[in-house]
Parts: C-alpha cells; structure tokens; sequence
C-alpha cells in the first residue's frame, strides 16, 4: 500500500535480476501518496482529481509485449469494454528532447490503431511523457490518454488547466538510468501502464470532478448530513473540507484494515498526519465532537464487499478514529495556545519564525494559511521560507517510514533463480524418530554442546556480499540444500547451530535469515577448515532448543485465540517476536486490559494448553484456507500457497514451527502487559521450562528479601557491601536491604539519646519451590514479586494498605512483613527527626553567643559536626528564628565531604547575595556550589580545621571591606 506506484514490486524483473513463472500480469493495487516526490496531500480537497489513497490498475509485459500490444490493449480496453467515445480521446506522446529523440514508432502506431491525425496525438518533452519511478532504476518514454472533459477546440494549454485529464499512462520501459545519469538498455524492453480507478470512474459515470462519483458521494453525504451543511459542489471552504474528509477517511479505514495504527514515526506517522489533517478540516466545518469514525464506517459499507479485510477491521478502525481524534483535540487547544504566546511575543509588523509555523503544523495541525490567517489579524506575516526548509527535513523523515520495500541484495536473487527454492526439512518435531525423517539424521554430542543433525550439501558461499568460491576466515552466509536452519520469519528468531564436515570443516551458525520468501541462507563464522560449494556436511541444531522456541511459537497461537475471546474479534496479532526464552505479541486494542481480562487471558491460554490438542499443519490454496476461517496476520502477503496450522479452535496462516502437541508447551506465564502505539499494545509470556526458569529465579529473590527482612546472617550488611553479584546484587533485594540498614542506623542514634523504638527483628518465612508448577502457584509467585516491587516505590501507610489488598496471595507473610519494616522506619524517623529538631534548637541557641559585628553586619560563623546538607538548613532556620538580620556561615562534614552553608537575611538581600559569597569562598574548601540570594550551600573535598577556619577568615575580611 506504501508503494506508489504498481511497478516497484517489479523493478528487479525488469532490470533482468530476478525472473517469475509469468511473464505478462495485470493487477489492482491499494496505493497511498503522502511523501516523496509524489505528495498529493496539499492538493487534496482543491483539485478534482488528487488523492491520498488511491486504487492503481495497471498491465505489465516483463520482454513479453512491447509498444504495439500496450497501445492495442488500451485503446480496445478504452473505447469497446468502457465504450468511451473516441472523439473525446486524446494522445500524448515524447516529443524527443536533449538526447533522446522524439517517439515516432509510438506516433505510427496511434495513428494506425485509431485513425487519428498528428493533431490528435501531441508530442510532449520529458517532464510530461518520461517516467521514472526515483533518480535511479528502470525508466523509459510514455504515451499518455487523455479524456476531454469540456467542449469546443482543445489547445496545448487546456492539458495543464483540467480540462484534459489523463486517465492512462502507457510506460515503454527501455532503461536503466544509473547513478550517474547515464541510461543503459533493459536486457529486455517491458511495459507498465498506470490507470486510477477514481479518475476512470469519473470519466465513466460523466462528472467532471471525482469526488462526485460513487466511490466518494456517500462519504460527502453523511459529511453535509452529520454537521448539517449542504454541500453544492462547489471550492468553497465548506465544500474543500468536505472533499478533503472523504477522501482522508478512506485511507484512514484502508490503513487501519493493513494493520497500521497512528503513531510518531515510519507509517504511523504518515497516518497520524491524514488524520489531524481530516479533524482538523472537521474543526473547521464545525463538528464539536469525534466525527472521522462514522465517515470510516461509511467507507466499509460502500467498499466491504470489494475488500473484506474494511468488515474485519471495522470494529478497530471506529476505535482507532475516536480516540485519535479524541486526543488530538486536546492537542489542538494547547496548539492555539501556543500559537498565541508566538504572537504575543511578536511585534506587529513582525514576523512567526518558520519553526515556530512548522511546529504549528506538524505537531499540532496548524496548516501555514490558518496560521497565516490569525496572525494577520494581528498584523504579522509568518517565514514562508523557514517553514519550506523544516517541510523539507520533515519529508525526509517521513520519506519512508520507509514507504515500500526494503532493497534485497541482487546476489540473493540471482542465487535463487540459479539455485531454486531453498527447502527447510526442520519441521519434524524433535520426538520423531530420526528414522520418520526426510533424509539422512544423527545425534551428536560435542564440547559445544547436543545437535541434532542432518547430512547436506553446501550449494552456495556468500562474503561481504559475493558470490565466492571458498572462505577460509571469517563471516560467510552458506546456502545448504536442503536446509534445516529455520529463517527468521514470522517473528520466530532464525536458528544457531553448528555445521561439520570430514577434514575438520566447523562452521559456528550465528543466524538464519531469509532474504527471499523461499530462499534462507545461514550466516556462519568459520572456526576451522575451507567452507566451499559442493561440499557435503552435517548441519544441526540443538533440538532442545528448538523445542522451546516452537512451545513459544505454537504459544503466541493460543494467546491469540485468548485474546480474541476476552477482548474481541477486533483483535489482530500486529507483529511478534518467539525465541526459546519468551515470547512478545503485538497486538490491536483500544484500551488497556483490566487485571481480570488479563488473568482470563491467562487461564483461557493454559486451558487450551491442557486440552492436549493435536497440532496440525496444511499446505493448501490460499481460498480454501481462508474458507476454513485461517486468520491472517496483519503486515503479512500471501503466495496462491498457504501453510495452516491448526491447534483446536485456533487456526491461522503460519510458516513456522510447532509442537505437535498443546501439552508440549507447558505453563503459558504472562510477564509483561504495556503499550507499544496508538491502538497497538504488547503482551509477553514464557512457556515450560523458560518461564520454569524465570520463577525459579523469582524465589531466589524472595528468598533473599526474606532473609534480609528477617535479619539472618548479617544479609543486609552483605547486600551493601560493593561486591555483591548475581541474585545478591538484585536491584529491589538490595533497596530492600538499604531499608533495613537505615532503619538500624535511626534505631541506634535514637537509642544514644535515650529513646526506645520498636523492634527491628521480624521473622519472614521465604517461599518454597512446590513439587510442580501448576498455574496458580506459579501466577501467586510472580504476582508476589510485582507486590513487593510496588511496595518498593510507596512509603508510609500506602504500603500497608497494598499489602492488605495482596493479602490473599502473601501466605507467608512476606509483603505485610516488608510494609510493617517501611512503617518501622518511617516511625524511627519521625522520632529521630523530633530528636534532632530538639538538638538543633539547643545548638542554636549556644551559636547566637558566637554572633560578632562586622562592617556594620551581624555575622556568625560556625564549624558543626556531622550534620548533613538538611541539618545544615534546619540549623539556620533555627538561628534565623532568634537573630532575624545578619549572615550565617555554616560548616560542616558528612561522608567525608566539607560541606558549607550561607544565608543572607532578607534586609541584607538587596546588598548581599548568598550565592555570590558562596562562589567565591567555596573554592577554600576545595568546591562549588548553587542556591539564591538568600540561601546557597556548596560541596567540597577539604574537610580540615585549618579550611574552615581559612573561609571563615576570608568571609568576615571581605565583609569588613564592602562596610554595609
């Protein structure tokens, strides 16, 4: 859909590097422009014939036919299946320019198929009859049809007012342009012609304007219906909008059924615009409340029965709009706030800076003429040419969300025509014999590990991106025949292994990857020996993990169905990644789930575990499986073939492998909940043994925080030590324990000042492994762990209170034990603090007597110990509070750091700065610090006598001086 023309998905056939089973087709295609060279977005709505989303018709020879069957073609297709009058056609054809001589073979041949005169058939340059799809590739002359829409004498001009409209474009593709402009011939000349069925359908159904055709009227309609305006047809503001909505409205529905969901970035951001582009237009026509949905619902109603896949996603497409339109509106209204503090701050007269406009437009929705049309009115302009420079970067951006397909190497190509398809024989699952497998097997056992593996031959060795005849050091890809390493596909992770070979050959496979649809190649690193083609090997795998990553694969299957049952039909996987230790599912939602539709997406996954369904896969066409009701995934393309794969009611089209069995995957454990994009949320699990693994290292924590609650063995000092590892050096076991250390250290201050606290000791009793992990077991356990994390981030009586709410899962008292200890140090603080303030207040009291007249200020110095940087503050409020002028300078030392404090009263303040005299004394103490006028404090590494006294010195000599 991304793709803007119908010819991108053939370039490679035609420039000779990858050859298909056809060689002429036609096809219908869903296209979008909206970056790049071909934008049509701004044109939107003005003209009669742009579009955002359009559907492409098109013929293609690859050196099947060439000039004289394409021009044929059109002209029968045109005037005897449309019945298209032939005195309102007109011919363009190259005129020739620079270089390339005028197409007079193209000229004959209009001339013979329709009699016309050379008047009839008018010779144009290169910006109107030669096409190229970018600044390289396949590229040739065009002859263009154009429609008369209008009456009387036609002259050059009416092709450029849109009284001529063209509604085919002929391509006689004969080059290759190079990077550096230079054209090569095709190995073979080829056609491509390019035909939107709006423009058709206009011509056909005699309007002048495609909006007023069936495809767009009832989206008008239900426009004009729902904000109660009429719509005349006309260029009015009312009707542009009206125009621009309808069209928008069909992308947005067309987007949302490919799978693509409004986001900051790549293809979710080409849609985001379309849409605050459409609301913003609604704004404009007047609606007050979410609207772009109703106008979607109607794009399913008239084009449903074309494109089933608009019905299928109906359901999403009405959420997806409401609540980006919803949002977006919020965003509008701070928009116009900050268009007005740009105005404000602007002289009349003056000038928006293009950024300022640009920021208007790309991330509220503000188009430069709205912009433009409030700040006249306040009598200035905006920067036009600023705002084109950001358009400019912003293009580039956008330029592809990487709108197409991405480039495959040539080398992968020309292997696989030469080689064929590359056969995967990794489908087996691991408990077959080896003897019910295709070809020949073994188990191996080495240092590096278990493989199972089979006997190959090396058909291919690829390096830095050639074709190469041996390697003997290195990264190298090898393409085996058969193959039976998994490509990464479908979101399954691509296989590791090892490949052997008498001589002592060893190759250490990192990856496989599959270039092609049905060619892998695996990515190796050459441990010993010469990797050359014909070379017969054994390449395995370790079937053990394999076996993992088909439990998870044959998972994401089941969670699928899972959701689909609690949440709804609407629901689509969009996107996924399974390797042997988890697994992570994208999938279309509108809303976060609760916690209950969660844990019944839970049991829902784990009953189809235990229902030990059998696991079956089909090859079959492609219509009969979605007869079967496969589901298909979104952003995937299908072949005329399919691969189902079948696990009791859930059924869905799949390359991957399984296990053979539901009951082979074990516990399905859901890790992870969030959200990813506008409309797109991410679930992740383990399975078996993976999450196995993940528990058993979860009780391995909590049996370390019980430890360290419970005082046992010194684990807290442990813990605080700088040599702690592994589960010792777990982030929350070591909070946890820095909360008991800290508790100690107030329960034994307060004890040196005579005040009894509560105690420390708590007796926890740590979670045990049970002799099998059921699912509750399981879920209690990790629902324990995410407790004690959320206690972590609380303090006070709100640990207490989640405790209670998890109470039914805490049976060995380990969360309320950790919200009693929170509690325990909160008390031990608050008694320690009321210890301090006493001592302060003392303190303070015995300072005042060090209080001297300096230059006419009161000032009083002071070296206290032990008191850290909020000490330091509490003690000059408390000198502040019993000699209200003057300024205090305060030095202390904690941590082995020197630590200084100034404070200025407020009569002194407009002469005095505290942060100045703290700037310029901080340096004795060997530091710097920050504050304001009245209050600064600063850091130092000079913790002596002699520094202190040193700043004290400097500070009383310098206000001497200033004589306040």
């Amino acid at each position: 859909m991304f793709t803007t023309a119908g010819m991108v998905q053939f370039k490679d056939v035609f420039k000779g590097i990858e050859t298909r089973p056809y060689t002429r087709s036609a096809l219908s295609q869903k296209c979008l422009r909206v970056s790049g060279k071909q934008n049509d977005l701004e044109e939107v709505g003005r003209t009669t014939r742009h579009h955002t989303f359009f559907e492409m018709l098109g013929n293609f020879s690859f050196g099947d036919y060439f000039r004289a069957e394409a021009i044929e073609f059109a002209w029968e297709f045109l005037t005897h299946d449309l019945a298209l009058p032939k005195e309102r056609l007109w011919i363009t054809v190259f005129g020739g320019e620079g270089d390339l001589p005028a197409d007079e073979d193209a000229r004959q041949l209009w001339r013979k198929t329709t009699g016309f005169s050379d008047e009839r058939i008018v010779g144009l340059g290169l910006k109107d009859n030669f096409w190229a799809m970018g600044d390289t590739g396949p590229c040739g002359v065009t002859s263009e049809i154009f429609v008369d829409m209008g009456s009387g004498p036609v002259s050059l001009a009416d092709f450029e007012s849109g009284r001529l409209v063209e509604i085919w474009n002929l391509v006689f593709l004969q080059f290759d342009r190079q990077s550096d402009g230079k054209l090569m011939s095709l190995p073979k000349p080829c056609i491509d012609t390019g035909m939107g069925i709006e423009r058709l359908a206009c011509v056909v159904q005699g309007e002048t304007s495609n909006f007023h055709t069936d495809l767009f009227a009832p989206l008008i309609a239900r426009t004009s219906e729902l904000v109660g305006k009429s719509y005349s047809r006309s260029d009015s503001e009312d009707d542009v909008s009206m125009r621009v909505i309808a069209d928008h409205a069909r992308a947005v529905a067309f987007l949302v059924a490919e799978g693509i969901h409004p986001s900051n970035e790549g293809r979710g951001y080409v849609m985001r615009r379309i849409m605050r582009r459409a609301i913003r237009h609604g704004q404009r026509l007047g609606f007050d409340e979410p609207f772009l949905h109703e106008i979607c619902a109607i794009v399913v109603q008239t084009m449903g029965d074309a494109y089933p896949e608009l019905r299928e996603a109906s359901v999403l497409m009405s959420k997806v709009a409401e609540l980006e339109e919803t949002a977006f509106r919020r965003t509008l209204e701070k928009g116009l706030v900050l268009l007005q503090e740009e105005i404000a701050k602007t002289k009349t007269g003056g000038v928006l800076s293009g950024s300022s406009v640009f920021k208007l437009y790309d991330t509220f929705g503000f188009p430069p003429d709205l912009t433009r049309v409030i700040a006249s009115e306040r009598g200035i302009g905006i920067d036009d040419d600023g705002f084109a420079r950001e358009m400019v970067a912003q293009q580039e951006r956008s330029r592809g969300s990487a709108v197409g397909e991405a480039a495959i190497a040539p080398v992968y190509k020309q292997l696989r025509d030469r080689l064929g398809p590359v056969r995967f024989v990794g489908y087996p699952d691991e408990k077959e014999p080896l003897s019910a497998r295709e070809g020949k097997w073994r188990v191996e056992s080495t240092d590096a590990g278990r493989y199972l593996e089979t006997a190959v031959e090396v058909s291919a060795v690829i390096q830095d991106g050639v074709e190469v005849q041996g390697a003997s050091d290195g990264l190298v890809e090898v393409v085996l025949t058969p193959m039976p390493f998994y490509g990464e596909s479908g979101g399954q992770v691509g296989d590791r292994g090892l490949v052997v070979a008498e001589g002592g050959l060893t190759l250490k496979i990192v990856d496989t990857k599959k270039p092609l649809d049905d060619f892998a190649v695996a990515h190796a690193r050459i441990i010993r020996g010469e990797v050359q083609p014909g070379t017969k090997v054994w390449a395995g795998y370790d079937p053990d993990v394999r076996q993992l990553t088909r439990a998870h694969h044959s998972a994401t299957h089941l969670l699928h169905a899972s959701l689909r049952k609690v949440l709804g039909e609407h629901v689509k996987q969009a996107g996924s990644l399974v390797d042997p230790e988890h697994l992570r599912f994208d999938y279309t939602h509108f809303e976060a789930p609760t916690a209950e539709q969660l844990r019944a997406i839970e049991d829902d996954a784990n009953a189809r575990v235990r229902q030990s369904s059998a696991v079956t896969t089909e090859v079959m066409p492609l219509e009969r499986a979605k007869e079967k009701g496969a589901v298909a995934l979104f952003g995937e393309k299908y072949g005329e073939t399919v691969r189902v794969v079948t696990m009791g009611d859930s059924i869905e089209f799949c390359g991957g492998t399984h296990v053979s069995n539901t009951a082979d995957i074990g516990l399905i454990l859901v890790t992870r909940e969030e959200s990813v994009a506008s409309g797109t949320r991410r679930l992740e699990a383990e399975v078996g043994a993976a999450a196995e693994r993940t528990l058993t290292k979860i009780l391995a924590r909590l049996g370390r925080a019980a430890a360290v609650i419970s005082g046992e063995e010194n684990a807290a000092d442990e813990l605080g030590g700088r040599k702690a590892v592994g589960e010792l050096a777990e982030p929350l076991v070591s909070s946890i324990a820095a909360t008991v250390r800290d508790a100690q250290a107030k329960a034994r201050e307060l004890a040196e000042a005579g005040e009894v606290s509560a105690p420390l000791k708590l007796s926890v009793v740590a979670p045990k492994a049970p002799a099998e992990w059921t699912l509750p077991e399981a879920r209690r356990i990790r629902d324990l762990w995410r407790g004690l994390v959320r206690l972590s981030h609380v303090h006070g009586a709100e640990a207490s209170v989640i405790a209670q709410d998890l109470r039914f899962i805490d049976t060995e008292g380990l969360l309320a034990a950790y919200a009693h200890l929170v509690a325990i140090q909160r008390d031990l603080e608050k008694k320690l603090d009321r210890v301090r303030a006493s001592r302060l207040s003392s303190s303070a009291g015995d300072l005042l007597r060090n209080v001297r007249d300096v230059g006419g200020v009161k000032l009083l110095t002071a070296r206290v110990a032990g008191l850290d940087s909020k000490s330091l503050r509490e003690l000059n409020d408390q000198v502040r509070s019993k000699a209200p002028s003057g300024v205090v300078c305060l030095c202390s030392d904690a941590g082995g750091r020197a630590l200084l404090l100034v404070s200025v009263s407020a009569d002194l303040v407009p002469r005095l700065s505290a942060i100045e005299l703290v700037n310029k004394f901080a340096h004795i103490i060997g530091g710097r610090g920050g504050g304001k006028r009245e209050l600064a404090q600063a850091g130092g590494s000079n913790t002596s006598a002699q520094a202190t006294d040193e700043l004290f010195a400097a500070l009383a000599l310098y206000l001497e001086q200033q004589r306040i």
